[in-house]
């Protein structure tokens, strides 16, 4: 790491730096435990048999130094030293198939051999020793030593590091200015939101972790980010602001464009998936193949793209797009290129807390000095748990094996074999659970650990193999597109971004992936990971996130985990393992009149699986009846699909025209008629925890009635219930945990899509016996519990409510 003082004039830095400051910067390249096996492996093998006698491995370089006004401490380390007739070889071991060419490691062995010769040896020249993990076989690369060339090219760095150095401290300088002056992005501090701000504030300024619950609609995201910002902006701190959703991420991104004007010195970057915005058009990603990539570090210098993106203010996804394919480079590098600089960095859970997909640049090393917003926290446990539950399926993998024998190339015929030894094992192992158990499908027992540990190093060489393959020949036709197409491995496997629809993924990538994972978290807390068996299927369970989420949470300064939902708070401090004196808590109520909403629970209406069918009519009577009070827009949220539709017809349609959501459909064209309407009754017919009840506004109009139709459970199954027995044995709670605790969360959040605003006036009515059970109803918010009204017939309360409405109206006109 750089160290600059201007003002003691020194310079502490070391080799590794100043190749980060040159045009070979390296990927962001996934840590895999078989490859660092593999690369531990080959180099053992150089040192006890390849390596010349003398040979000094792991050698540290170091040297003080005048340069200008400067007194600059370089250092580095040589991987190995050895001597010659002519002097001394200065070697840089790099273990091959790696992403790039070999153009970073003979930089590295060049200015190692300046350092070196700067210490008073004689140097010769320098070397590069390209150890394959792969084969055994090592290659050599000569790098010819001239101290004037290598002197230039220090100099350059040097000059170009105090350039930046002294570029960074000016803008750091104008943020801090333009700090005190922050302005609050709307013309009004809302009610509610000056008692956020300020917990915030003091949670960001003593490095402290807040859980705010507080409803939609009182504006928690400019709330949070104006403290977060202001206090990034004074400490020169970094936000990174985390979304479940990408449609969460555009309500931040106009917050902060409203505070972050072009030119102000600071600004606001968005990344995005790199499936969803890379324009080439085939699978796979490699530095070598990619006309993008090519010189990708001198282009994007030579281009400025990054100074213009930076004085947009908010640099978001599209706006990178396209202006990185005007110069034809790399959406997704620009985009992590402008996150080293950026004040905010905007973007889905996964950079942040995901495994295989988090920004190594940012969280390998401490982060302590940076700030995090975790938005819809609710839904982090459960992504979370995803994170670290690989499945892989043996049909899949087997048509994938299939396909990989008709290739002729080695990669192809090595992987084949990998996924047939992968499949063979799984379905014996399911056999044998078959024969032993005598129920049914899928069987709960643990892996056998020393087949999936020894298979990690051969998943990680099987990787690098099928690398070398595509990156020197390309991918077979014959491979893709049409296997990822129609592969629902490859499909499901796609990350959420910011524009456009992600393309599938590698199905050989993926597929290596997935077992990648499955050999590294089979070797975790077995009390915490169950594996499922069946006969076409593994997988391995994460039965509690929570240990891994508070080690990600635990490295910031300072953390804010914000939603509707968060309520009790107990709870979540635990779900999210942040429980302690360092966890502040802030529950705040509506900050709307009361008078504006009518929140009605009907308790004589049976949503259970067994019962549902025949309390199915009179909610559609239900329906109807609270309808035909006022004309306007609804909403109603089912617990499933196929419960929408078995009441659905029972519905007359003669008070209101039915829009149906179909999976998959995109929801702008539903939102653009609510929003038109103003002369019929529509109903917009849903499901609990699906794209219209979460991350979606209607706002005045829009939605004038909101019917959640049960509290939308998890449907039972055997991982919700080894899910309830893990958190029933470890806290006496299983119940709310597998089930309770999510189906409410999508009942808060499907309710909370009206009364948006303090003019907004709206109608939810609450169907369900249990709704009026303690279990149910203490995970309501405090305000619901004191608000709602239980109702037999909530068509007469709803009509009274309106006729209400109407009497203040005319006053007000009067």
């Amino acid at each position: 790491m750089i160290a600059f003082d201007e003002t003691a004039r020194t310079l502490h830095l070391s080799i590794e730096d100043l190749l980060d400051s040159g045009p070979h910067r390296p990927w962001d390249d996934e840590i895999d435990p078989g490859r660092e096996a593999l690369a531990a492996d080959a180099l053992s093998q150089y040192l006890d048999h390849v390596a010349p006698q003398g040979y000094l491995a792991s050698t540290r370089i170091a040297f003080e130094f005048a340069w200008r006004e400067y007194t600059v401490h370089l250092d580095g380390v040589a991987d190995g030293l050895f001597e010659t007739s002519s002097g001394e070889v200065v070697e840089v071991v790099r273990c091959v198939p790696a992403s790039g060419g070999p153009e970073r490691a003979i930089e590295r062995a060049g200015l190692l051999c300046l350092l070196r010769s700067r210490t008073g040896h004689e140097v010769h020249k320098g070397r590069v020793a390209e150890l394959s993990m792969l084969e055994t076989r090592t290659t050599f690369i000569d790098v010819a030593f001239s101290t004037s060339a290598y002197g230039r090219t220090l100099e350059e760095r040097l000059d170009r590091i105090e350039r930046e150095s002294l570029g960074v401290r000016s803008r750091a300088r104008t943020r801090t200015g333009f700090a005190a002056e922050l302005p609050f992005p709307f013309d009004e501090i809302r009610p509610g939101q000056d008692i956020i701000m300020s917990d915030v504030e003091g949670a960001a300024a003593s490095g402290l972790m807040m859980l705010c619950s507080a409803p939609t609609g009182i504006g928690k995201t400019a709330a949070v980010l104006h403290p977060m910002l202001r206090r990034a902006l004074l400490e020169d701190r970094k936000i990174f602001f985390v979304t479940s959703k990408v449609s969460q991420q555009k309500l931040a991104l106009e917050t902060l464009g409203r505070m972050l004007p072009p030119h102000s010195g600071a600004f606001a970057v968005q990344i995005s998936a790199r499936e969803r915005i890379c324009p080439i058009d085939e699978h796979g990603c490699l530095p070598g193949r990619c006309p993008q990539m090519r010189r990708f570090s001198e282009r994007l210098d030579e281009s400025g793209l990054l100074h213009d993106l930076a004085e947009l203010g908010v640099a978001d996804a599209d706006a990178i797009s396209h202006h990185s394919n005007l110069a034809d480079l790399c959406p997704f590098e620009v985009g992590l290129e402008l996150t080293l600089d950026a004040s905010v960095v905007i973007g889905d859970f996964n950079y942040v807390f995901d495994p295989n997909v988090y920004l190594r640049r940012f969280f390998d090393e401490s982060y302590a000095q940076h700030l995090l917003v975790v938005d819809e926290a609710h839904n982090l446990p459960a992504r979370a748990q995803d994170y670290y539950s690989p499945q892989l399926d043996l049909g899949t993998l087997s048509a994938l094996a299939q396909r990989c024998e008709t290739l002729r190339a080695h990669a192809y015929r090595g992987i084949a074999q990998l996924l047939r030894d992968v499949v063979a094992h799984c379905t014996i192992f399911a056999e044998t659970l078959a024969a032993v158990r005598g129920d049914a499908a899928p069987w709960v027992e643990a892996p056998e650990r020393e087949f999936w540990e020894s298979l990690s190093t051969r998943v990680a060489g099987a990787a690098l193999d099928y690398h070398a393959q595509i990156a020197t020949d390309g991918r077979p036709e014959s491979l893709a597109p049409g296997f990822a197409a129609q592969n629902r491995f490859a499909r499901s496997n796609t990350l959420p971004g910011a524009t456009g629809e992600p393309r599938p993924r590698d199905p050989i990538r993926t597929a290596l992936g997935a077992i990648r994972d499955f050999c590294r978290f089979s070797q975790g807390d077995p009390e915490r990971t169950a594996a499922l068996w069946t006969a076409t299927s593994a997988r391995l369970l994460c039965l509690d996130p929570a240990p891994r989420i508070a080690e990600r949470l635990q490295g910031f300064h300072a953390a804010v985990c914000m939603s509707a939902t968060l309520h009790p708070a107990d709870f979540y401090t635990r779900a999210l393992g942040i429980q302690g004196p360092e966890t502040v808590q802030l529950d705040l109520p509506s900050p709307f009149p009361a008078s504006n909403r009518l929140l009605l629970s009907v308790p004589d209406i049976d949503t259970t699986y067994r019962r549902r069918s025949e309390d199915a009519p009179r909610v559609a009577e239900i329906l109807e009846r609270c309808m035909s009070k006022r004309r306007g827009n609804y909403l109603a949220f089912f617990s499933s699909f196929a419960y929408r539709d078995e009441v659905m017809q029972h519905l007359t349609r003669s008070v209101a025209r039915v829009l149906v959501q179909i999976p998959g459909m995109p929801t702008a064209p539903f939102l653009n008629q609510l929003e038109k309407n103003e002369d019929e009754t529509l109903l917009l017919c849903a499901v609990h925890g699906g794209v219209f009840s979460e991350g979606v506004d209607y706002p005045a109009h829009m939605a004038i009635g909101v019917f959640v139709i049960g509290p939308g459970l998890p449907a039972v199954s055997l991982e919700r219930e080894l899910i309830r027995e893990y958190y029933e044995h470890e806290r006496g709670s299983g119940f709310e945990h597998a089930y309770v605790a999510p189906g409410m969360n999508r009942v808060v959040q499907a309710g909370g899509r009206a009364v948006r605003t303090p003019t907004d006036r709206a109608v939810i009515v609450l169907m369900g016996r249990r709704f009026g059970e303690p279990a149910y109803r203490e995970r309501m918010p405090a305000w619901w519990q004191q608000e709602i009204i239980v109702a037999d017939d909530p068509a007469a309360e709803i009509e009274a409510f309106w006729q209400r409405g109407r009497k203040t109206e005319d006053r007000a006109g009067g």
